[in-house]
């Protein structure tokens, strides 16, 4: 017989933690400027405020636990939310091989193209853009000899790592600023090369010679166009005569807190605003500037958002379209399932960009990965795609999005490797500076237009015909950018001067997403079928999962492929199924991603909201196919649970509970109402104290359910803890826990 386990006598009050050592939490808190009361709660609970934010009503600090009661007394339900760390913007992979999206190539020499040398490139040899500038028609913007000069982009990124000819033979990099503050600065070769790749592919503008080998061979077979004068390479970026100015937010490892990336953000606002207020443009000894006429800032990164296009970071977007500045954001590797945007792509003033794949990109990357000739063969399909793993709309608010894409995969750059070689790199982080080029050229080009102008231009003459997979506006938006019909809209005076869009505000995701874009969602027992999927193109199922589901069940049969199929490994469907996070994490947040021709998946515990069951037909087939999914829920038959109750904005509760010599598993889990299901949702921690002390804080992430497992837990007193961390609704949430012991619910 299994040890029972019951709750200790109640009334245990929350001192019991005092053996738990008082952690400093990292917030960010809405108040309205100039916050003076907000500071004084964060001073008097023994917390520092580590930014005054000026064009969002905000700040951020560090403090106590003990001293967030007050805090969030002073500023109201849903006010305080935690600084959450953005993780280091990489490179995609393919899931398929496990390999990482990068290659690289050495290359024998490089020399500067200079203005002149650009536009009778690009008049004589338009197609020799074609590795960089896929369908976005910039040759007849540069033939006229438009190439961003005298345009200033900010880059908040990793910084730079200088010594790489594609932006250091012209001195591309103006200066910069440090906001990690690790002694390394916006340029040192430690630095990550993520920023250098990205900066490249806005301001690149050199020839690389290459001598015969795999790099020449796959470019000569897939792009002959893209060689010119024997064995060069142009590397040419969307504005390659303009000048990037480098705000480094992220170290060599690890992510960068939300308030950091926002303080760039605001730097980028204030430098323009002293050059609007007439200071000069005189550099510091550092690289710094007082002042800066900066048109367009690039942000290829992204993190989690519980309230898309009204969070904070969010927020601040629109400070930039208000302050006349593009900023141009990365849509995230999340894909292909919908819903997977993260802040700030997800704010209303963001012009985000998605990646799209062409096969003659696919092709040159995969012949130097596998061999040549191997490319055709991985990559059957000619018509561009939507890259699998460009993060898809719509947002949690209804709006569709990203706005536009890019190409995004096998872009052609420098920075991760040696200053001899070259990289080619995958991620929607280079299709976004691609279309930040654009507009800066676009910036240049119609001097008088508005960021908004710009903006909306670029949205407005997208072309969604180059896209051949069957990709909807939640996958592509507007379509491929198109600089030459951009400039001539703008030239014609009369482009919108519109904000973004704003989404809806209903509390329940499923309204938004129903009255934004017309998404039905399902619950229940499910049957759907897709016909004829292009190879890339996607089937979203948007699935209910109620609270008490111990399961959902998918099924995938009915696959019918076609007579021509891929040679190496047939055709399939690409099976995802993402968690009910309304926002990116990470890469997304799978737990079922395959390739498979049929089958079934269990998915236990799930996560509560909108589960996406994707059928996508592979983006690697040659023809199209077909597929039936089935979905069904199980639930509890009797749900079982310790205890349920009321929990308000900040409000703890702690539950003891004791376990016995013996014990061999101990399963915590907590789930509350105001699941990803809901705008926005509520985030709640569970925190679970053992008899010695320490505390396990597995369930202080953004999970809903949270659950904690302990296996061999050690007798004693326990103390599960239920944080209100962030609860926006003003009447609180309503919770469930439920703690187990070797399978025992604890009453």
């Amino acid at each position: 017989m299994q040890p029972r386990v019951s709750l200790l006598a109640a009334g245990v009050a929350v001192s019991a933690l005092t053996a738990t050592p008082a952690l400093a939490e990292r917030v960010i808190v809405k108040c309205q400027r100039p916050c003076t009361a907000a500071v004084s709660a964060v001073e008097q609970g023994g917390g520092q405020v580590t930014y005054r934010y000026r064009y969002v009503n905000a700040i951020a600090a560090e403090m106590p636990d003990a001293g967030l009661a007050e805090l969030r007394a002073v500023v109201g339900p849903g006010a305080v939310r935690k600084d959450l760390v953005v993780a280091q913007p990489t490179v995609a992979y393919d899931r398929r091989s496990g390999k990482a999206l990068l290659t690289e190539a050495p290359a024998e020499a490089a020399s500067e193209l200079g203005a002149a040398e650009i536009a009778r490139l690009a008049a004589a040899r338009p197609n020799a853009y074609l590795i960089n500038n896929t369908f976005m028609d910039l040759g007849p913007v540069f033939a006229q000899g438009l190439s961003g000069l005298g345009q200033k982009v900010a880059v908040i990124d990793s910084g730079i790592r200088p010594g790489f000819p594609h932006i250091s033979l012209d001195g591309s990099v103006i200066g910069g600023e440090d906001f990690v503050g690790d002694g390394r600065g916006y340029s040192n070769f430690a630095n990550g090369g993520h920023g250098t790749f990205v900066a490249g592919m806005i301001s690149a503008n050199v020839t690389f010679t290459f001598a015969p080998g795999a790099f020449l061979d796959a470019v000569k077979a897939y792009c002959p166009s893209c060689v010119v004068e024997g064995n060069q390479v142009p590397m040419i970026g969307s504005a390659p005569l303009s000048s990037v100015y480098a705000l480094r937010v992220f170290g060599p490892t690890g992510g960068a807190p939300t308030s950091r990336i926002m303080a760039a953000m605001e730097r980028v606002l204030e430098l323009r605003e002293n050059y609007d207020n007439g200071a000069p443009e005189t550099p510091n000894s550092d690289g710094s500037f007082a002042a800066l006429d900066i048109t367009v800032c690039n942000m290829s990164l992204g993190g989690a958002t519980l309230y898309a296009g009204r969070d904070i970071e969010d927020e601040l977007t629109q400070a930039f379209l208000d302050r006349d500045v593009v900023l141009v954001t990365s849509a995230g590797n999340a894909g292909p399932s919908g819903t997977t945007g993260g802040s700030p792509g997800t704010g209303f003033g963001s012009l985000t960009v998605g990646a799209s794949s062409s096969a003659a990109h696919e092709r040159i990357l995969w012949d130097l990965v596998y061999g040549a000739g191997i490319g055709a063969l991985y990559r059957p399909f000619g018509p561009t795609q939507t890259a699998s793993f460009s993060s898809r709309g719509p947002t949690a608010d209804g709006r569709s999005d990203p706005e536009l894409v890019a190409n995004g995969f096998a872009s052609y750059g420098q920075g991760f490797s040696d200053p001899g070689g070259i990289d080619i790199g995958s991620g929607t982080s280079f299709s976004s500076p691609s279309v930040a080029g654009v507009a800066a050229v676009l910036r240049q080009g119609a001097p008088s237009a508005t960021a908004r102008e710009i903006r909306n231009a670029l949205i407005a003459t997208a072309n969604p015909a180059l896209i051949g997979d069957g990709s909807g506006p939640l996958d592509r938006g507007a379509g491929l950018v198109d600089a030459a019909a951009a400039l001539e809209l703008l030239r014609a005076g009369n482009p919108s001067d519109a904000p973004g869009a704003v989404g809806g505000t209903n509390p329940n995701v499923k309204v938004n997403i129903l009255q934004g874009v017309s998404l039905t969602t399902y619950d229940g027992s499910v049957t759907r079928s897709a016909q004829g999927l292009l190879p890339g193109q996607r089937f979203d199922t948007y699935y209910r999962v109620h609270p008490n589901t111990s399961a959902v069940v998918v099924r995938l049969s009915g696959v019918k492929r076609g007579a021509v199929q891929n040679v190496l490994f047939g055709d399939d469907i690409l099976l995802s199924v993402h968690s009910a996070k309304t926002s990116a994490i990470g890469d997304g947040d799978y737990p079922v991603y395959t390739y498979t021709t049929g089958g079934t998946y269990v998915i236990p515990s799930p996560e509560l909201g909108l589960m996406r069951v994707t059928l996508n037909g592979d983006w690697t087939n040659a023809s199209p196919i077909d597929a039936t999914v089935d979905i069904l829920s199980v639930t509890d038959p009797v749900p079982g649970f310790t205890t349920q109750g009321p929990l308000n904005d900040g409000q703890v509760k702690v539950f003891p509970f004791a376990i016995p010599s013996g014990a061999g598993k101990l399963e915590v889990r907590l789930e509350w109402r105001g699941d990803w299901a809901s705008y926005p949702a509520n985030d709640i921690d569970l925190i679970l104290v053992r008899p010695n002390g320490t505390a396990n804080y597995d369930g202080a992430s953004l999970n809903n359910p949270e659950v904690v497992v302990e296996d061999g837990p050690a007798a004693g007193n326990w103390y599960a803890v239920l944080d209100g961390y962030s609860i926006s609704t003003r009447n609180g949430d309503r919770f469930q826990l439920r703690i187990a012991v070797d399978g025992e619910v604890v009453k």
